[in-house]
């Protein structure tokens, strides 16, 4: 089965990593193909000069596409590692699947904490939720405002060497929850060319004395050019629609909206049957479906569905994303494979079909299903011309040779 490689599991040598195994549910496990594994991570410790203290890193890799090698992956880096980052790993694989593919394959990097309150706050403030001074000697408050120095740690260190050591794009998503959803928004109005899209899921805007809404007004401007995305939500932390984080999010979104921010794509989202810690359960998986919407190939009629459509459909998807983004063989292949059982779809299939080649030319899975095609056309000179090249790509093949053999017979 053509899944049982887009799942197997590649292992690093390097004697920097270990390796970290992420266990899922028995229920995933009793499911019909493909089967699902459990993920494994490199964890990694990194030495920080800005934060003067080592860092434990997780990061997942997508299993080696064997047809392109070379092939690089947009990244995620999540806050509280320790709490999302297997649940992201397991939305990002799952949803970017050959049977699913609503978004692509990512690496997925995961920041524990050593000290939250002070990495994740952007000032110091030793007010609480409620506004209340905490003087105590034994506040937790005491060590906040680092949250500009770990966004130096994150942007001058972290992101520098994940791009060195692993196989990374251009585009970028910055996600956290509570107090890390005000790193990721604080990073969004400070430093917004750090990252390609922010995820906020319930930010503590509270947090001295709204601090981030003040900071918010004053520097998104009228009809200035953003062009990022950005999801934020929150849930029914307070019991009712009163709740300080209710309130402070529509004040944000009030904010986002009256602004009319060129570029900027944002999606507001309350989940009032949700409490602060379920909430990201949800919210994770809704913002991966908005920063990817219209991921996957539009459904079109299929005498229009042809190249020229599925190139500009990836066109836009690489404006977009701002990385060269082109099609995965297999779901090329499945819908060429549709089309040719449909009316007066046969050209258009060949046309998607010769697009694979050129895109996969190591693959001979993509020459022989083109060969298919043109055998199915009647075209028997150049079916022979694909079997013979994807025999030569894979020379063990029984299945080529029959078809060669084949046509030869027939002629």
């Amino acid at each position: 089965m053509i899944y049982s490689d887009y799942l197997r599991h590649y292992f690093r040598n390097n004697i920097v990593y270990v390796f970290f195994i992420l266990l899922i549910p028995k229920s995933l496990v009793a499911q019909t193909d493909p089967v699902f594994k459990p993920i494994s991570a490199d964890i990694i410790k990194l030495p920080s000069k800005v934060l003067g203290e080592d860092r434990k890193i997780y990061i997942y890799v997508p299993p080696v596409d064997t047809l392109r090698p070379a092939k690089r992956y947009p990244v995620l880096y999540v806050l509280d590692g320790d709490n999302h980052f297997s649940m992201l790993a397991e939305y990002c694989r799952y949803l970017s699947r050959l049977d699913v593919n609503v978004m692509p394959e990512m690496i997925i990097v995961g920041i524990p904490n050593t000290n939250r309150t002070r990495d994740l706050t952007p000032t110091h403030s030793i007010f609480d939720y409620d506004g209340k001074p905490d003087t105590s000697s034994n506040s937790r408050f005491k060590p906040s405002g680092g949250g500009n120095n770990f966004l130096q740690f994150i942007g001058s260190e972290l992101i520098p060497y994940v791009d060195a050591h692993y196989k990374t794009e251009a585009f970028k998503i910055f996600a956290g929850h509570s107090f890390g959803g005000i790193a990721t928004i604080n990073c969004l109005l400070t430093q917004p060319d750090m990252f390609g899209a922010y995820v906020a899921i319930s930010p503590s805007f509270w947090w001295d004395k709204e601090y981030l809404l003040k900071l918010a007004d004053k520097k998104l401007k009228n009809n200035q050019i953003i062009n990022k995305m950005v999801f934020y939500s929150d849930a029914n932390e307070g019991g009712s629609d009163k709740s300080t984080f209710h309130r402070d999010l529509l004040k944000f979104d009030s904010i986002i909206t009256q602004k009319k921010i060129t570029g900027l794509d944002y999606k507001y989202v309350y989940y009032p049957e949700e409490i602060h810690m379920t909430e990201p359960i949800k919210a994770y998986y809704d913002a991966l479906r908005f920063i990817y919407k219209q991921w996957d190939l539009p459904q079109m009629d299929p005498k229009l569905l042809n190249a020229t459509a599925v190139k500009q459909h990836y066109r836009q998807l690489s404006q977009r994303y701002g990385y060269a983004v082109i099609p995965t063989e297999v779901n090329i292949n499945n819908t060429a494979m549709y089309l040719i059982t449909q009316p007066g779809a046969l050209d258009n299939a060949i046309d998607l079909l010769e697009m694979n080649t050129q895109n996969y030319p190591a693959s001979p899975t993509a020459f022989s299903q083109l060969g298919d095609a043109y055998l199915k056309k009647g075209d028997r000179l150049k079916a022979s011309t694909c079997y013979k090249k994807a025999l030569a790509l894979n020379p063990g093949s029984q299945k080529i040779k029959a078809k060669l053999t084949g046509i030869s017979e027939k002629q």
